[in-house]
Parts: C-alpha cells; sequence; structure tokens
C-alpha cells in the first residue's frame, strides 16, 4: 500500500517527525547525575525510533499514516516549507516503512532500477544500520530481501538476501535519486513496483504514545515497551542491566508511581539537565571530525555506532537516519575557510575545483538557515533553489574548469554569477555537502574540496 504523503508528516531528509524538541522547562545548572545520563544517552535513540514510529503508524493527527509492513512513498522534492525534519535533502525521494517481525520473516521486493542511485536503510531499534542494500551494493538489481528477526533459523528462498536483525522493530529507508521535478513519474513508478510481503498477525503498536516533549515518566515508560518488544543483547544488555535501578526495565510501562519518592525526584530534578548536556553532545559532534576548505569531516563509525553511545544519540538528535560513510559522505559547513561562521548579511564564493567532487554517484551542496534550536531547514527564496550539484543545470564554468557558486541574500545582477546562485537566509546558515558514493581519495581527505571564501563584510 502506498499514499502520497504531505510535507508534515513526510520529509526526505533524515527522519519522520512533527515537531522539534525543545528543552523541557526548568533548571539545567543542577550537578550532572552521571549514571542517570549515561543511561539517558544509551535508550534516547530508542526513545526516537519509538516517537518516529508512532507518527508514522499510529498518530491519530496523520492523515496518510500506513500500517506497519507497508510502504510510505515522498512523492515530490520539498522545499522551503517543510519544516518538521532537520537537514532535509533536495536529492533523493524516500519510501519508508516500518518493520514488525514479531510473527516472522518480511519480504522486500526491489525492482530493477537502471542507471540511477538508490538504496535501501536497514535500522534496528537503536538506530544501529544493519543493512544497507542498492546500487553500490547490487547494481541495478531486481532484489528479493527476506529480514529476519532475533533467534529466528529457517531457511529464505534461493537467491534471497537475508538480513538478520538483532531487534523486531525495524525502520526502512529507501532512497531513489530523482533528476529534476520532471523526472518524479520515473520515480513514482519504481516505487509502485516496490513491495513488502509480511505474515498476518497482531502487529499491536506501543503502549505509550510518544511526545514531542516527554516527561521522565513517559520517557521510561516508551522505553520499557521498547525493551520489551525488542529484548537487548550484547552490550545494550549490559546498559540495560546496569540501569535497572533506574527503571530501565523491559516491560515497566506504567510502574513510575510506585517508584520510591526519591527514585523519582532523582529523574524529574535532572531531567533538564539532561537534555542540556544532550544538546551539548549534538554541538559536538561536528568537532570531532576533520575540517578542510571550511568542511567538517564527520567522526568515524557513523551509522555503525558499536560502542560509541554518545555519538549515537547526539546524531540521533541532530540528524537521525544516516547512512554509512561508504556510501555518502556527508560534510558540513558551519564556517567558512578562515573559520568564521557564515552569516547571511555577508556574500560568499565557493570554488568547485576542475574535476568537481570525486565521487562514483552524485554530489550536491544544500544550503540551510539555522533555527535557535539548532536545527536547520531550506531557506525561502525567489527562485526556488536550495542545492547546487552535479546535476544543476546551466551553471557556468571557468576557463579553467572550475566552476563559481555565488552565496547571498540577494540575486546577483551578473548574468553568469545569477545562474550560478545558491540563495542564502539573511542570518546565520550552514551548509552540507553530499557525496553519495564517495571515492576513496575523498573519504581520506586528501581530495580538494569546494572552498567557501568570505567576500564581504
Amino acid at each position: 500500500m502506498s499514499n502520497p504523503l504531505p510535507d508534515l508528516f513526510f520529509s526526505s531528509g533524515l527522519a519522520l517527525t512533527t515537531v522539534l524538541l525543545a528543552l523541557p522547562v526548568g533548571s539545567a545548572a543542577a550537578p550532572l547525575d552521571a549514571d542517570l545520563f549515561d543511561a539517558f544517552v544509551a535508550f534516547y535513540p530508542m526513545h526516537e525510533m519509538a516517537r518516529l514510529r508512532y507518527i508514522a503508524v499510529d498518530d491519530p493527527a496523520n492523515p496518510v499514516r500506513v500500517g506497519i509492513n507497508q510502504f510510505q512513498h515522498g512523492r515530490r522534492l520539498l522545499d522551503h516549507r517543510a519544516r518538521v525534519v532537520t537537514a532535509p535533502n533536495n536529492d533523493t525521494i524516500y519510501s519508508s516503512a516500518r518493520l514488525d517481525l514479531r510473527n516472522g520473516p518480511v519480504q522486500v521486493e526491489m525492482p530493477r532500477i537502471p542507471k540511477r542511485y538508490y538504496s535501501l536503510q536497514f535500522m534496528n531499534a537503536y538506530t544501529d544500520n544493519i543493512a544497507l542494500p542498492g546500487s553500490r551494493t547490487h547494481g541495478e538489481g531486481p532484489m528479493s530481501i527476506v529480514v529476519v528477526g532475533p533467534g529466528w533459523n529457517g531457511a529464505v528462498p534461493a537467491h534471497s538476501l537475508r538480513i538478520d536483525s538483532d531487534t523486531n522493530d525495524l525502520w526502512l529507508l529507501g532512497r531513489v535519486l530523482v533528476d529534476g521535478k520532471e523526472d518524479l513519474p520515473n520515480v513514482a513508478a519504481i516505487q509502485a513496483a516496490m513491495q513488502i510481503k509480511a505474515p498476518a498477525g497482531d502487529f499491536a503498536g506501543l503502549k505509550s504514545a510518544p511526545v514531542k516533549d516527554p516527561d521522565p515518566e513517559q520517557f521510561l515508560a516508551v522505553v520499557n515497551d521498547m525493551l520489551a518488544r525488542n529484548p537487548p543483547q550484547g552490550l545494550m544488555l549490559e546498559r540495560q542491566q546496569a540501569a535497572a535501578d533506574l527503571n530501565i526495565v523491559p516491560g515497566a510501562v506504567s510502574n513510575w508511581k510506585d517508584l520510591p519518592d526519591a527514585l523519582r525526584a532523582r529523574w524529574q530534578t535532572q531531567w533538564p539537565r539532561l537534555w542540556s548536556e544532550l544538546q551539548q553532545l549534538r554541538r559536538a559532534v561536528p568537532g570531532i571530525g576533520r575540517h578542510a576548505s571550511g568542511w567538517e569531516f564527520p567522526p568515524p563509525g557513523v551509522g555503525r555506532w558499536g560502542s560509541n553511545l554518545n555519538l549515537r544519540a547526539a546524531v540521533a538528535l541532530r540528524g537521525i537516519a544516516a547512512l554509512d560513510s561508504e556510501e555518502v559522505l556527508y560534510l558540513n559547513a558551519i564556517a567558512d575557510a578562515a573559520g568564521q561562521r557564515l552569516d547571511g548579511q555577508a556574500r560568499y564564493r565557493i570554488r568547485v575545483p576542475a574535476g568537481a567532487v570525486p565521487v562514483d554517484g552524485f554530489w550536491s551542496i544544500t544550503m540551510y538557515e539555522v533555527m535557535p534550536d539548532g536545527r536547520f531547514f531550506f531557506a525561502d527564496n525567489p527562485i526556488g533553489r536550495y542545492s547546487v550539484g552535479d546535476r544543476t543545470r546551466g551553471l557556468v564554468k571557468n576557463s579553467d574548469g572550475t566552476i563559481d557558486l555565488w552565496l547571498q541574500a540577494d540575486a546577483p545582477t551578473d548574468a553568469d554569477r545569477l545562474a550560478n546562485w545558491l540563495p542564502t537566509p539573511r542570518s546565520a546558515f550552514r551548509m552540507s555537502l553530499r557525496a553519495y558514493l564517495p571515492k576513496p581519495e575523498l573519504v581520506a581527505g586528501t581530495a580538494p574540496l569546494p572552498t567557501i571564501e568570505r567576500l564581504s563584510p
């Protein structure tokens, strides 16, 4: 089943959500309770996955919600009105499905997709990428994929790709490259041929509906519900056991009122501080990576978090559903090559080297205005241009093969500069350089990058 989804509920960015998280009201000045913070960081991504699942499947305010094990298909490229998901992109159309493996394996059928990028991102309940089949790994296809849950030991059909998940709840996020608005019907035809086959049975939702701004009671109820649906293993089992005395216990959904007064007070007193520290983790993530020409490389391990739970939580807040670096390299810029913060009151030039960005797929530079909470969205502009890349028509090259992109709020008066104009907001902004299927020299940081130069003031 598929439905065209309005931007309010489906975004071709990194996540599905209906609201922005805000810091809880209260003081964040209390000394940090390290044990509580460790538990909060470890299980915040699971709460976020539950919240996004609820919006996509169960939220009565979502008029286009679909059931479990069914595709939701985006139908158009986003614009500045898409204000629900941080860091949307303007390159791909997304198809999303929430999978439930408790009743048995789920089969995903993909048609042949010739001469265009596509990928299928399978994320477990903790936001780990467990598989990324697509054009990089399987060429044009077609593909038949069987996803099995923890402990399932049956056989899958011959010539099928088997994906073993360590959790019963999964998020499948498919990306298909779209080459402008005129290409949308071709992508829609691909989406129409995508199928999910699942066993019948009860796919009951969460017992506690996640909310945009949870209190400790709601947070613990959702996490404990998710842990019951997805029994923890390995490191997460260790973290759950270590946090059991903090009421992180599988199935303990409605026991808040029965907890000792001291434990409830502990959570309530620390709650603003926990969120404040999580925001600090988010802000710290860009600085973990390398820097070149104004661009920040992602830290290692994005998408495959391993034991780096701080990074996983930070990305869950900042831009959930990040792909592995071998699939796409996300380079972000919040400052120019000289280290000065990007500001829409100034003008900039980005010089793209001759030969452009070394990729086997495609690349784009996307413009975002920065919101007060640190999230970022497309900026409204008179030409409806939110990104520039190797598929942008009409760009003017210099005689040496380089390309100058002109970044400013007002339209340039020069015709060549107007053709290469990437409009900025009049306030703080940031940019993302997405390099799909990056070549080794780009990942290694040895390839020349587009240089961000401040021109005025």
